[in-house]
């Protein structure tokens, strides 16, 4: 379960990001997380970016219902 000090650690975030800021940094870390996810040959790896993309859309899906964003 995603709370609002767990969304800002996975962000690497402090809780006074504005909403463009954290905006900026979800879109970076989806770019990367993609990004390596499509290089590896390793399924291992993958598929642990594949948990991580998932993790940063529920964290995108809880600041937008708190409307921190």
């Amino acid at each position: 379960m995603i709370t609002e000090d767990k969304a800002y650690d996975i962000l690497a975030l402090n809780q006074t990001a504005t909403p463009e800021e954290i905006l900026a940094r979800y879109q970076t870390l989806k770019d990367q997380y993609k990004k390596i996810k499509e290089e590896t040959k390793d399924l291992k790896t993958q598929l642990a970016y594949q948990l991580k993309q998932i993790e940063l859309d529920d964290v995108f899906i809880y600041l937008r219902t708190c409307q921190k964003i």
